[in-house]
């Protein structure tokens, strides 16, 4: 069965949830409006269904690969990426005097949703170039900015970030390779990087690494790291720049997105930003990656619960010997698990819009209250979503191969492929433990906790509106239990403080998990409240958010508990006693 995209479902949560119209009202969106928006995502959704999703499992089978040290991507791949790029995809959220349409990032991201969900190894190329983009705009030098960006912007040119080494992945201090700095003011990048997406592909002639490297000068640790844009091919004379691939991954899964070894043997480079401010400059790009990761899972699962649900509808069996099989959808169990996966899918879909939403408004907004607000709020919901959004398309996608049972774990029906697919996004981009980590020491330990405070304000003020809502009930009573017991855990977390570290540590991927709880249930809160209950679809969402509360909510329970227990269990072992096994 081939991709559906869910455009009703984006539509209404972008119109009715969250009122896209707020963002067309400010003057940098004033060019866009509902229509125009909709006739957008209309053809994106006929654009991932026609031509992107048909290449999803081909790219599975034959995967990329690499001869005579070039990298070769699987049929249909090029010719898919040209026509992604000639109608103008690559640019959707992109300035418009580098050739972009300065729509939304929100709208961008409902595209993204689309392209994620029908080949997620193709999404992967797109993605960098609008990340390397919005770097160079914040950090670059105008030549470079000039020379670089439009030709990224179009597709032209692609783009890589260039992190990991062998001895550093996420102990990004530890990075090893050297920026020898020139008389003409370019510097000779020498290295290997691990791990580098799309480090090279048959899509463009033009691959933008972005390289983070040490000057000789430098310190150890993080703060002696400086950025470095290295191209494949010399600007000025398009010879090549002695940049190479030595070593094309084999995966669990995108394996039509080539990951690469990369060797820098004195490849000519140009610094980004102030030397050793090369990982701040570097975070307006992985930021952004975060976020659309983010709507990596709930993507994938969405295909998955298309799937699923179609199968469990027409598979029969079971039910009375003397009659007719059952549909598989009526056994209770099977229910469960459908539920399960419409209501994590669709929770999770809604929280990482309204994350971009926010991150529109603190860049658009014409007040400065209101743009630093939503900053925070965004701030603070990144890495929930990076985190939970990632684990939502892993267990959705678990789920529907078992709904398919022994048809599932064969390739025919596609489904566990979803599955190798989604596992990556709870490891790159920061994995979902460094995620957890950032939740709990940056955004709720910090600056008295004001990035928490604006998030429970906002539940509250929901909660306060529905309070009056028959058809809401369910929920805001227990939103409002697991609420009183997120700040509960909270209030706890902060008395420790950093003096406890291990404690925190040991608490923070089950608290990151606990606000993804209350998140989820505060979009299931504003959805039913966004909906006519008297028809089909309305039903349908009551009924969700109902599953949502009755549900899965009393997880919090557990969560609370586990968060107080503390680092003392983990290290009743020392690590030689541990490791004998």
């Amino acid at each position: 069965m081939l991709y559906k995209p869910p455009l009703n479902e984006i539509l209404f949560i972008l119109d009715k949830v969250l009122d896209w119209r707020q963002l067309f009202r400010y003057p940098a969106y004033k060019h866009v409006d509902p229509e125009l928006a909709k006739a957008v995502l209309t053809e994106g959704a006929k654009f991932t269904a026609d031509i992107l999703a048909p290449l999803n499992s081909i790219g599975d089978e034959q995967g990329s690969r690499l001869l005579a040290g070039k990298v070769v991507t699987p049929d249909g791949f090029k010719e898919a990426y040209e026509q992604f790029t000639e109608a103008g995809w690559s640019g959707l959220d992109m300035p418009e005097k580098y050739g972009g349409q300065a729509l939304p990032l929100a709208l961008q991201l409902a595209f993204a949703d689309m392209v994620n969900g029908a080949c997620i190894s193709f999404a992967m190329l797109p993605l960098m170039l609008r990340a390397a983009s919005s770097l160079l705009m914040e950090h670059g030098s105008k030549d470079i900015v000039d020379r670089v960006v439009p030709h990224l912007v179009s597709g032209r040119w692609a783009a890589t970030i260039c992190i990991s080494e062998a001895g550093a992945g996420s102990d990004v201090g530890r990075i090893k390779t050297m920026a020898l700095p020139q008389e003409d003011g370019c510097y000779l990048v020498s290295g290997s990087k691990i791990f580098i997406t799309y480090g090279d592909h048959d899509f463009t002639e033009q691959i933008i690494h972005m390289v983070l490297a040490r000057t000789p000068d430098a310190v150890p640790g993080t703060r002696g790291l400086s950025l470095f844009l290295v191209p494949k091919l010399q600007f000025e004379s398009g010879e090549t720049n002695n940049v190479s691939v030595s070593r094309v991954e084999k995966k669990m899964g995108l394996k039509a997105s080539p990951t690469c070894v990369l060797d820098l043997d004195q490849a000519l480079g140009y610094r980004i930003g102030e030397e050793f401010r090369g990982l701040n400059c570097l975070f307006t790009m992985v930021n952004l990656m975060r976020l659309e990761v983010s709507i990596q899972g709930p993507a994938i699962a969405s295909a998955a619960v298309h799937q699923a649900l179609h199968y469990a509808d027409e598979r029969r069996q079971g039910g009375r010997s003397d009659a007719l099989p059952l549909s598989i959808i009526e056994h209770a169990d099977v229910r469960r698990m459908l539920f399960i996966m419409r209501a994590r899918t669709e929770a999770m879909r809604a929280l990482v819009y309204e994350t971009a939403f926010n991150l529109d408004v603190a860049r658009v907004a014409e007040e400065e209250g209101e743009r630093r607000e939503a900053g925070l709020l965004a701030e603070f919901l990144l890495p929930v979503c990076k985190a939970a959004g990632s684990e939502c398309g892993f267990e959705v996608s678990s789920l529907a191969v078992q709904i398919h049972a022994g048809h599932g774990y064969i390739s025919d029906t596609g489904v566990e492929q979803y599955v190798r697919d989604a596992r990556v996004s709870m490891i790159y981009e920061g994995t979902n433990g460094i995620q957890a980590l950032d939740l709990l020491t940056r955004k709720l330990l910090r600056e008295e906790g004001i990035r928490y405070r604006v998030f429970t304000d906002r539940v509250n003020r929901d909660l306060l509106e529905s309070r009056d809502c028959i058809h809401s009930r369910p929920m805001v009573k227990a939103l409002q239990t697991s609420l009183a017991r997120l700040e509960d855990c909270s209030t706890h977390l902060i008395a420790l403080g950093e003096q406890s570290i291990r404690d925190l540590e040991a608490g923070a991927s089950d608290y990151l998990n606990l606000v993804a709880l209350v998140a989820g249930g505060w979009m299931h809160l504003r959805i039913i409240n966004a909906v006519d209950t008297n028809t089909d679809f309305g039903r349908t969402k009551t009924a969700m958010a109902d599953f949502y509360a009755e549900y899965l909510m009393p997880e919090a329970v557990v969560l609370a508990e586990r968060i107080k227990i503390g680092a003392g269990i983990l290290y009743s072992l020392d690590g030689d006693t541990l490791v004998h096994y």
